[in-house]
């Protein structure tokens, strides 16, 4: 083979020293993962593992997906930028929203969970009522279940700061999942009621800018592969 010419030996060198521009993804490389908070019986981080009733089910999928993940528990609103920008390879627990399809793949139904209405005075059926005022925390899916006319949005950071809203007065309504119930309401003993508002799928995204979305078809897979893998009972 004939020697390389002078000036080509600089671009050669450029070519083989620069970050892949799709991503530099390596086998060192370690995926943050961002888990919802505040929802430690369901879902949450200790020790770097995950625990919780939903534990089981999502590590089945990580446990068929190569790789160094590490599990940070942050508020809804976060995970969501992170993964926009970035920052997180994946968020979880997570429904599909068109919003959030276009900066992540969703990973497919892995499980279901109900959302829920709640509140502290019995109404109506709720599309009849004018004027209610529904609390949910920031970037949650909760504008897609206001009912009635003249509805109003009241948007927090933690689901107890939206339960406490509606006991203060300063909402009517939470929508939240149903689950979260026993634990935000444990010691009030005045009536409350509870109506179901959807039931909805729920599974991981992967971010498009981690990695150019590389683990979207092995995560894919280990959805499929796991989704009839539900213990949460």
């Amino acid at each position: 083979m004939g020697r390389i010419p002078h000036w080509l030996a600089p671009v050669l060198i450029y070519f083989l020293t620069i970050p892949s521009l799709s991503g530099a993804v390596t086998d060192k490389t370690v995926y943050p993962v961002g888990v919802f908070e505040g929802i430690p019986r369901e879902i949450g981080v200790e020790n770097g593992s995950l625990v919780g009733r939903f534990a089981d089910i999502y590590r089945c999928v990580f446990d068929r997906v190569e790789g160094n993940f590490q599990f940070i528990e942050m508020p809804l609103a976060r995970i969501l930028f992170q993964l926009e920008k970035g920052e997180l390879a994946i968020g979880l627990p997570l429904v599909q929203t068109a919003d959030r399809d276009q900066y992540a793949d969703f990973g497919g139904r892995l499980f279901q969970t109900e959302y829920v209405y709640l509140f502290l005075e019995q109404y109506p059926p709720l599309r009849q009522v004018s004027g209610l005022r529904y609390a949910f925390v920031r970037r949650f899916i909760g504008n897609q279940f206001l009912q009635g006319d003249n509805a109003s949005a009241v948007m927090v950071a933690e689901w107890k700061q939206a339960v406490d809203m509606v006991k203060l007065g300063r909402a009517d309504i939470v929508v939240l999942p149903a689950v979260l119930i026993d634990h935000l309401m444990a010691g009030y003993e005045k009536p409350f009621y509870v109506r179901t508002a959807a039931w909805v799928d729920l599974s991981l995204y992967v971010s498009h800018r981690f990695g150019a979305g590389r683990l979207t078809p092995e995560f894919r897979k280990a959805v499929r592969d796991c989704e009839s893998y539900d213990d949460r009972e």
